[in-house]
């Protein structure tokens, strides 16, 4: 599913214009240090069982945090990620999303170390229900 969420977003090019291919799981990488940036994380999830096992559908909670150097980039990066994964249906590398659902946004701020200067951090749950293509 991480793989499949990757480029449903970095398909996006409203998101892709302001980010370019910034688009990262747990981290940026080290070599990378231009703003803005979508760091994406599993934060919890289910899956969906019967007497007889697994049914194969889960559902997964993606923490996304945008960070950013003010916060109107910041913002318009999480409107354009809003844009193609809020209510978001369909299939894409084998995975078949049966919906992607936004809960509590949150605005944040973070001084790096010193003071140096002031960053940015807007962050959104994302509940997907999915499961992989028969």
């Amino acid at each position: 599913m991480e793989e499949a969420l990757t480029a449903l977003l970095l398909g996006h090019a409203p998101l892709t214009a302001l980010v370019g291919q910034r688009v990262h799981w747990l981290r940026q990488p080290a070599g990378v240090a231009a703003f803005p940036y979508v760091n994406l994380q599993i934060a919890g999830g289910d899956r969906s069982y019967h007497m007889k096992g697994e049914t194969g559908l889960r559902k997964t909670r993606v923490q996304a945090d945008v960070w950013g150097e003010n916060y109107t980039s910041s913002k318009a990066v999480m409107r354009a990620f809003e844009d193609v994964l809020s209510g978001y249906s369909g299939a894409i590398l084998g995975v078949k999303i049966q919906g992607a659902f936004m809960e509590q946004p949150r605005d944040l701020t973070d001084e790096t170390t010193g003071a140096e200067r002031q960053l940015f951090r807007l962050t959104v749950d994302t509940e997907i229900s999915w499961h992989l293509e028969t």
